[in-house]
């Protein structure tokens, strides 16, 4: 029999950092949390996994954080929602180096000591840079503004929004445009966007403000949580079950139960993990799954982490009228990727990498890099593998970022490495459907293909490197999207384009009454912007009044 019982004061769907934040800082107002996670382990992005019996340990989706030192917003903010037990590494004082055909910047984590590099190296453009660095600071802050707007009365947001409008005129042109505006040089022009990938998408398509965003956040450099980014979800469960809530896993949510505009609960199938094998008993486990009737959970308020895009078109019922489906379903798609996952052999400070960050690039042309692969073409093995990736001529690709998780971390057991490049998630149209691990040959074959090549990318820049590859394990769109649920295997919600900042279903309020959004979708991109927009419907869905004490409790 379903499960009807009214148990908790708010159901979260999805324990990514955005539905954990707001999970946690319930559970500080002594409030029963029910966290319902399709995925068969919690944490969002930040989760992580292992091979070869736990001698390998990577993250899936946290490779740096800024602003973590001691006394800064965001560190109290974790230590009040895991009650101090979640410990921070900071990564070396040059913690991001942008390679390029013809030269190599390393990003000192003193902002100032980076825009003197910057000058330095470009001198002809000492007058754009300097003001560069204020702009950027005025884009973020109107950015951030933009975003809590909500917090403010209904009668008044209009008003402000009108008001405030017109300070936004450089948060809300491209990135492109603003460097096209600003400076001459085409190398100083790509290399100040060389973080586009922090959020997914290239200067032309990106507004300013969320390259603002995310360039201030690494003012005073990266940081790397001990133990990974698997170390986040554990005690900040443990702060949700503390107050009587309740974190599931393998428990996908199938509709949302909406009466009469309220919504009421939720509908939840079993989500465990595929049985192995073709045979007769996989075969009728399998049936008793899909037959088995969902249970069913009540609760005051609900609150969605699986983005805007997974709420509205698939969660809400079709019979229940929401006025922005169509323009959400037609709205620009995110940016998905491939992440290959390396165990070495042995450190890799042996070829003189002490735990920075390195962006890759081919080109001085980051268009050329985001720009989609016609799919025109017969999918042969080669020009499968060619429309799969964005790569040039000789099928090598133009970009990737290389990440040495285990020199972030003084716990890790065994020396790791990841490489993340863009992917085309259409070019895997043949096997969008299958089951995970059940995708047939051709897909392995091509995934070894993809790895090769971005080995051999990396090895070309370093040598070497291949030669510490002990183990290697390539994730693709249709990796992310079996897992994390999100649309096209894109990685970071909504993307930010200027006109993402006129959608009236980006944020944290729904139409559907007790029904609210969180994570990016309700913020900004990455693990601090999905923690923020946990913070802001937080304050939606318990009041003022509990943030206030919740302030009074970290200061």
């Amino acid at each position: 029999m379903p499960n009807k019982q009214q148990k908790f004061d708010a159901i979260i769907i999805g324990s990514g950092i955005g539905g954990l934040t707001v999970a946690a800082m319930l559970a500080k107002q002594n409030k029963r949390v029910l966290v319902l996670e399709q995925h068969f382990t919690p944490g969002g992005f930040t989760h992580g996994f292992e091979r070869k019996g736990g001698k390998f340990h990577w993250d899936v989706g946290l490779h740096y954080v800024g602003e973590m030192g001691e006394g800064s917003p965001y560190r109290s903010l974790f230590n009040y929602m895991t009650n101090g037990k979640l410990k921070w590494q900071q990564m070396p004082d040059l913690f991001d180096k942008f390679v390029y055909p013809d030269f190599t910047f390393a990003v000192n984590a003193d902002v100032n000591r980076f825009k003197a590099d910057l000058i330095q190296q470009f001198p002809h453009e000492k007058a754009g840079i300097n003001k560069y660095f204020k702009d950027i600071q005025s884009a973020a802050t109107w950015f951030i503004f933009h975003c809590l707007f909500e917090l403010f009365p209904t009668f008044l947001q209009p008003i402000l929004k009108r008001i405030f409008r017109q300070f936004g005129k450089i948060a809300t042109q491209t990135t492109q445009s603003y460097l096209d505006s600003n400076f001459q040089d085409l190398q100083l022009k790509a290399l100040l966007a060389s973080q586009w990938g922090d959020y997914g998408l290239t200067p032309a398509q990106s507004c300013f403000g969320i390259h603002g965003v995310v360039v201030t956040h690494y003012f005073s450099g990266g940081w790397y949580p001990v133990g990974g980014g698997s170390a986040i979800a554990p005690p900040m469960i443990e702060t949700i079950e503390r107050a009587g809530g309740k974190v599931m896993t393998q428990r996908r949510v199938t509709e949302i139960i909406i009466e009469a505009g309220v919504a009421i609960g939720v509908k939840v199938a079993n989500a465990a993990h595929p049985v192995g094998g073709s045979g007769a008993f996989a075969s009728a486990i399998a049936s008793l799954r899909e037959n088995r009737e969902p249970d069913t959970y009540y609760a005051p308020k609900i609150v969605s982490d699986a983005g805007a895009f997974n709420t509205y078109l698939k969660l809400i019922p079709p019979s229940v009228s929401v006025p922005y489906r169509e323009s959400i379903r037609d709205f620009a798609k995110g940016e998905p990727v491939f992440t290959l996952y390396l165990g070495l052999k042995e450190s890799p400070t042996k070829l003189g990498f002490q735990g920075e960050n390195h962006w890759i690039y081919e080109t001085y042309d980051h268009e050329a890099i985001g720009q989609a692969r016609s799919l025109a073409e017969p999918l042969c093995a080669g020009r499968r593998y060619a429309n799969s990736m964005r790569i040039d001529s000789d099928n090598s690709p133009q970009f990737a970022y290389l990440s040495f998780p285990s020199l972030k971390n003084d716990s890790a057991q065994g020396h790791t490495a990841e490489i993340i490049s863009s992917a085309n998630y259409d070019s895997f149209g043949q096997w969008q459907g299958h089951t995970w691990r059940k995708r047939g040959n051709d897909y392995t074959d091509l995934k070894s293909q993809i790895s090769d090549s971005l080995i051999k990318f990396v090895e070309s820049h370093y040598p070497g490197f291949q030669d510490l590859i002990e183990y290697a394990e390539l994730s693709t769109p249709l990796t992310i999207e079996h897992f994390n649920g999100s649309d096209r295997g894109s990685i970071y919600g909504i993307p930010c384009i200027p006109a993402r900042l006129e959608q009236p279903w980006i944020g944290s309020k729904t139409p559907i009454k007790n029904l609210y959004l969180t994570g990016t979708d309700a913020f900004s991109p990455g693990i601090v912007g999905a923690m923020m927009g946990g913070v802001k419907t937080t304050i939606l869905v318990g009041g003022w009044w509990g943030v206030v004490k919740m302030i009074f409790n970290i200061v």
